[in-house]
């Protein structure tokens, strides 16, 4: 991957892509609910959100911190059964101020939609991975299953 000289290091992208990752590794066994349904087990997904953070969901509601927070506790185990996603064509393009636009495919095995997802990140010491999210976009489109 390319990185524009003077916007980003080497090292902050990849705590971008591991932060991407570890995100999917924390909602993933919560959705199923596999994880316990504790505060400990989801709190680090609130906790790497900045404060002024908003979704756009695939229907195309819009939430804020608050409110993704309490959508979050309302998944655990909501997709017991679902198969995995599988973070494809991850692209992390820097930019100035140390922001970063995240975008990735969501897909699984066998099912014809998969999921795009787009995201404005910064690098943020307050954060407990070192990033933190400040606006995502999901949307949902149709693609050719082999």
């Amino acid at each position: 991957m390319a990185i524009s000289e003077g916007l980003a290091t080497s090292a902050d992208t990849a705590l971008v892509e591991a932060e991407v990752y570890r995100w999917y590794n924390l909602f993933f066994p919560w959705s199923r609910g596999v994880a316990s349904q504790s505060e400990g087990a989801i709190k680090p997904l609130y906790d790497a959100l900045a404060e002024d953070f908003r979704v756009v969901l695939t229907n195309g509601e819009i939430m804020g911190r608050a409110d993704y927070w309490e959508r979050l506790w309302g998944l655990h185990g909501q997709r017991a059964g679902s198969p995995e996603s599988h973070i494809t064509n991850l692209s992390i393009t820097p930019l100035p101020g140390g922001f970063f636009l995240t975008v990735f495919d969501l897909v699984k095995d066998g099912i014809t939609k998969k999921k795009v997802d787009s995201a404005l990140m910064r690098l943020d010491e307050h954060s407990p991975s070192g990033i933190s999210w400040i606006y995502v976009h999901e949307s949902e489109h149709e693609r050719a299953v082999a």
